[in-house]
């Protein structure tokens, strides 16, 4: 009997996991909020661009990271999923638009260049997020880092939603 109950126990303990993307299996609370990021980015991106579409997953990606944060095994890989396809987005922009050029040639209306601003702050600020994230989640940073992770983070998440919302300022045209 006894050797019953052990094996009943352990059963019953939750498997740690230390992926770093997103985990796969049973269908569960944040797996129907990514699904729903997932099908609310495509109304976007039909709606409006693409771009925006994409846009609006990452985020979506990231809220549900930050909604989870207290859970590593959850926050960890939305938010490496939301800041990498944030910054995979921000290299496309680049070289399919030039949007660096188009920023620093300040024809944009002030809304727009200040979606810019925005969102350049936070993929400026997604750099040390993620290294001082990653170093945390595999046991190499200590208080003070995990501190730091955290200031930048809400930081970032802070210039990532400023950007957002001024990203549908990009929808209209410029009137200069």
């Amino acid at each position: 009997m006894n050797h019953q109950k052990s094996m009943t126990s352990s059963a019953e303990q939750p498997v740690q996991s230390s992926a770093i993307w997103l985990p796969f299996g049973k269908v569960s609370g944040h797996k129907i909020f990514a699904m729903a990021a997932l099908i609310l980015s495509g109304v976007v991106g039909f709606f409006s661009t693409p771009y925006m579409g994409v846009a609006t997953f990452a985020y979506g990606l990231l809220n549900i990271g930050l909604i989870h944060i207290r859970k590593p095994q959850i926050h960890v890989p939305y938010m490496n999923a939301g800041i990498l396809l944030d910054l995979s987005l921000v290299l496309l922009l680049e070289f399919q638009r030039d949007a660096i050029n188009t920023a620093l040639s300040f024809s944009l209306s002030p809304l727009q260049q200040a979606h810019i601003g925005a969102s350049s702050m936070a993929t400026i600020l997604y750099v040390p997020i993620l290294l001082l994230g990653w170093r945390l989640h595999f046991g190499k940073l200590g208080a003070e880092g995990r501190l730091w992770h955290r200031r930048l983070g809400i930081a970032g998440y802070i210039f990532r939603s400023l950007g957002f919302l001024l990203m549908f300022s990009l929808l209209f045209k410029n009137s200069n």
